[in-house]
């Protein structure tokens, strides 16, 4: 009887955990949409690395990639290497990363100071735009449920591909991103 406790607390477990299926294989964090959307028009005012705010009309016949994120986010500082390459490789060939920087709510760490995030960029040698989504605005707006997310927008403005997790520097994620990238810049 003792046995039987565990056993069907660990199969209750699995039965009722999320699993994922992306065309990327199993494991793969990075989904294709079946079916393209219009990216929403983000109004950001306080942005960082920018010296205006960008919107999406404005950045028409550019593939953009919004990273949601906060800087007290283990998961999210530790994806920052990833997204800087991935900024140097395409920056000059058409691909506009923006960080969307949205505290956790209520307000701790000092999230929601604009110098807090400021000084955050500089310890991470973050040099691409970043917006701040105080009001989760824009979280909301792009369905976002958890830190760090990724949407990936073609030239045209539709979102083609989302993703939920932290990836590295050359792992499978990593180099999945690098060929949809390269896809979408092709196009």
């Amino acid at each position: 009887m003792r046995m039987l406790v565990p056993v069907f607390l660990v199969f209750t477990a699995l039965a009722f955990s999320p699993v994922q299926s992306s065309p990327g294989g199993a494991g793969s964090a990075l989904e294709a949409k079946s079916a393209t959307r219009p990216a929403p028009e983000w109004k950001n005012t306080s942005w960082l690395n920018s010296d205006r705010p960008l919107s999406l009309p404005s950045l028409k016949g550019r593939v953009v990639l919004l990273n949601f994120w906060v800087f007290t986010c283990y998961n999210c500082t530790n994806t920052v290497p990833a997204l800087k390459t991935i900024d140097r490789s395409y920056r000059n060939r058409g691909l506009t990363v923006i960080g969307i920087h949205t505290p956790e709510f209520p307000p701790y760490g000092g999230e929601h100071d604009v110098n807090n995030v400021a000084a955050a960029l500089r310890k991470e040698g973050i040099e691409y735009a970043n917006a701040q989504d105080n009001d989760r605005a824009t979280w909301r707006l792009y369905g976002i449920q958890a830190w760090p997310s990724f949407v990936l927008i073609d030239k045209r403005g539709q979102i083609r591909y989302e993703s939920v997790g932290e990836f590295h520097v050359d792992d499978r994620t990593h180099r999945e991103w690098n060929r949809r990238i390269e896809a979408l810049l092709a196009e």
